[in-house]
């Protein structure tokens, strides 16, 4: 019951950060709501794997929180060098 109204919640916390981060106002506001887009889908795959009692998502959880904290380094990176690496 409480798993069901927190994927609810968590559901709509992704369909409005994903207009955020298509409709941001500045590189910054994107950024930013792609790092949360990213912390909710983890959240959301958690959710599923606690519902659903597969472990393998737990695993999907943790690369897609790794991807998403590299991709959120190096756009932000990008955005304030110009460049990703040297």
């Amino acid at each position: 019951m409480i798993i069901n109204i927190a994927l609810g919640i968590v559901t709509l916390s992704v369909l409005l950060v994903t207009y955020r981060v298509l409709r941001g106002p500045s590189w910054g506001d994107r950024i930013m709501a792609f790092d949360f887009l990213s912390v909710n889908l983890v959240v959301l795959f958690t959710l599923l794997a606690v519902r659903s009692r597969q472990l393998v998502m737990l695993d999907a959880a943790l690369v897609l929180s790794l991807l998403g904290f590299l991709s959120t380094v190096a756009l932000t990176r990008y955005l304030l060098l110009g460049r990703v690496m040297r």
